[in-house]
C-alpha cells in the first residue's frame, strides 16, 4: 500500500521541517569543543579543539591539554592489588632468589610482596635490564641522548641535534650499570657515538644479557626531517663481551635514510625533495628506526634474526646470520595510508604460532591524526609477511564522563606492548597494550583473526600522557601497569591466582634468557 503521506511534492516540505527542527534543537544546546563521531571512526578532522588555545596550554605545562582530569580508576576482569603513586614511564625486573624488584628509572621499587610495594631506592637509572652471564651480574643499559623533542628543536628554544658532547654536552649513547645490587648501583662503563650525533633513543634499545646490544642511534649523515632533525636513527650493533670497552659491530638503515643516497629516498611515499618551513600543522613523517629491534634468540645461541620497528617506513626482519653485516628479509609497510602517529613502534614476536604484533604510538593529542592501533602479522611465509587482524579500539566504561576517548584529552592511542622480557613462560593466548589516556587493556588473540579484549584498567589521569606500559610476571600472574599516575600492582581471573610473594623464576620468556641468574 502506498504511503498517503510522503508523495513526491510532500517529501522536500518534510525534510525542510526536519532540517529546520534539527537546527533550532542544536541551537539550544550547549556547544562543547569538539565534534562526536561514532567509537572507532576514521579520525582525521575530527574532535579538534581550538589549536591556538590548546597549543598555549601545553606550552605552559609541557603536558598533553585534558579536558576531563578524571580522578577515578576504572577496572574490568581485574583486581587492584596495591597502588604507588608517581608518574611512571617503564619499567624492567631483576630477580634475586624468590625477591622481585621493579627498576622504574627513576626508583626501584621491591615488589616481592605485591600488595605492599616498597620504594628502596629513589635515585636509580632506567634502561633495558638482563643477566649477564659472564659476569654474573645484573647489568642495566641507560639510552644517553638529547635533542628529541622535535618542536623544541625547530623553534630553538632545545639544544641542537648536532650538538658536540665534547663541548660541555650531555654524553651520548649508552651507560652499563651493575645493578645486582638494587639499593647500591654501579657505574661500569659507557658507549659513546660519534660527534654529531644525538644519542640513542630509551624506547627502542634492545639488551638480552649477551654478546651483542641493539641501539636506536641518531647518527652523523643520516637523513632527518627537516626542519626538524638533521639526523635520525639507524640500528647500531654494539659488542659487550668486554663490557667495559663496548666496541661498534655494524650497522644498518633503510636505504635512503643516508643524505647521499638521493635516488633511494626520492622513491620513499615521505620523500620531501623541498622540505617546508615547520608550522604547527606540518605533518612529521617518523622515518626513522624507532625500534626496539628483538632478537627472540641470542646471535651466539644461534638465533638469527631480528625485529624492528622503523617507524613510517614499516617493519623489518633482518637477518643476523652475519652479524657483522646484517641482511634484510622482509618488510610490512602500511604507510601511507597508516601515516598515524609513529605507525610501526615495536614489532613483537610470538615465534611460537609465526606471528608477529605490530604496533604504532599515537603522537598527536586529542586524535589529531590517523588512528592507531596494533596490527597482527602473520610470518608463516617469511619473505612474504602479511596483516590479518587488527586489535579493537577501546570504549570508555559507562560511568565516564565521555563516551570517546577522544573527548578525554591527551594522547589516545597505542604505546607498548607487555615488556618481552619477563619470568615464566607467556601464554601465547594473550597480549596486553598500553593506549596512553585508555588505559592498560589484555586481549585474548587464541584466534588471531579476531583479537577480543578481556580485561582492562583505566587509571586515574595523571599531569602526562596517561599510561605507558606494563609488565607481566607470567609465572606470579602479577600485572604492573606504569601510568602517569602511579605504578598499578594488579591480578586477574584471565591469568589465574596470584602468587602474592616470593617466587623464584624457573624460567624466563625467551628460550636461555636469564639462565643463570641468582
Amino acid at each position: 500500500m502506498k504511503n498517503r503521506f510522503l508523495t513526491p511534492t510532500s517529501l522536500p516540505i518534510v525534510m525542510l521541517i526536519l532540517t529546520l527542527s534539527g537546527s533550532h534543537w542544536l541551537a539550544a544546546q550547549t556547544v562543547y569543543p569538539v565534534q562526536g563521531q561514532p567509537q572507532g571512526g576514521d579520525r582525521r578532522g575530527t574532535y579538534l579543539h581550538d589549536d591556538e588555545q590548546m597549543q598555549e596550554i601545553y606550552d605552559e605545562t609541557r603536558a598533553s591539554p585534558r579536558l576531563y582530569q578524571d580522578p577515578k580508576t576504572y577496572l574490568h576482569n581485574m583486581k587492584l592489588l596495591a597502588h604507588l603513586p608517581g608518574s611512571f614511564g617503564m619499567g624492567d625486573m631483576v630477580t634475586i632468589g624468590g625477591n622481585r624488584y621493579l627498576f622504574l628509572g627513576p626508583g626501584v621499587v621491591d615488589v616481592t610482596d605485591p600488595e605492599h610495594p616498597v620504594l628502596i631506592n629513589e635515585e636509580s637509572p632506567r634502561g633495558e635490564i638482563a643477566y649477564n652471564q659472564a659476569l654474573g651480574k645484573w647489568i642495566l643499559m641507560r639510552a644517553d641522548s638529547c635533542c628529541s623533542v622535535s618542536q623544541d628543536v625547530a623553534r630553538g628554544e632545545a639544544p641542537h641535534p648536532e650538538a658536540d658532547p665534547t663541548r660541555g654536552g650531555r654524553h651520548l649513547g649508552v651507560t652499563f650499570f651493575d645493578v645486582t645490587d638494587p639499593r647500591n648501583i654501579v657505574e661500569i662503563s659507557r658507549f659513546t657515538t660519534p660527534p654529531g650525533s644525538s644519542g640513542s633513543h630509551g624506547d627502542g634499545n634492545y639488551y638480552d644479557g649477551g654478546r651483542y646490544a641493539y641501539l636506536t642511534s641518531a647518527l652523523p649523515r643520516t637523513r632527518g626531517q627537516a626542519p626538524f632533525h638533521l639526523v635520525s636513527r639507524i640500528l647500531q650493533i654494539i659488542d659487550v663481551s668486554d663490557i667495559n670497552n663496548p666496541t661498534e659491530v655494524s650497522t644498518w638503515w633503510v636505504p635512503g635514510q643516508m643524505r647521499t643516497e638521493e635516488t633511494a629516498y626520492l622513491q620513499w611515499p615521505e620523500a620531501e625533495p623541498e622540505p617546508k618551513e615547520w608550522s604547527p600543522e606540518m605533518h612529521y613523517h617518523f622515518a626513522t628506526f624507532h625500534g626496539p629491534c628483538y632478537v627472540p634468540r641470542r646471535v651466539e645461541d644461534g638465533g638469527n634474526r631480528g625485529y624492528c620497528a622503523w617507524g613510517s617506513l614499516g617493519m623489518r626482519v633482518l637477518d643476523f646470520s652475519d652479524i657483522r653485516q646484517p641482511r634484510l628479509v622482509s618488510t610490512v609497510d602500511l604507510s601511507p595510508p597508516f601515516d598515524g602517529g609513529i605507525p610501526v613502534h615495536n614489532a613483537y614476536p610470538m615465534m611460537q604460532r609465526k606471528l608477529v604484533f605490530m604496533n604504532g604510538e599515537a603522537d598527536r593529542w586529542d586524535c589529531r591524526e590517523n588512528v592507531v592501533m596494533p596490527w597482527v602479522v602473520d610470518m608463516r611465509a617469511e619473505q612474504h609477511p602479511v596483516t590479518i587482524a587488527t586489535f579493537p579500539i577501546p570504549k570508555p566504561p559507562e560511568e565516564a564522563p565521555y563516551n570517546d576517548f577522544c573527548f578525554r584529552g591527551g594522547r589516545f592511542g597505542i604505546h607498548h606492548p607487555q615488556n618481552l622480557k619477563a619470568p615464566g613462560e607467556q601464554r601465547i593466548d594473550l597480549m596486553g597494550y598500553s593506549w596512553f589516556t585508555g588505559g592498560f587493556r589484555l586481549y585474548d588473540v587464541s584466534n588471531p583473526f579476531r583479537p577480543e579484549e578481556v580485561a582492562w584498567i583505566l587509571p586515574a589521569m595523571g599531569q602526562r600522557r596517561g599510561t605507558e606500559a606494563a609488565f607481566i610476571e607470567w609465572d606470579r600472574k602479577i600485572i604492573h601497569v606504569f601510568a602517569d599516575s602511579g605504578l598499578y600492582i594488579l591480578s586477574s581471573p584471565v591469568l589465574g591466582e596470584p602468587v602474592l610473594g616470593p617466587l623464584k623464576p624457573e624460567r624466563w620468556n625467551m628460550e636461555g634468557f636469564n639462565e643463570g641468574a641468582p
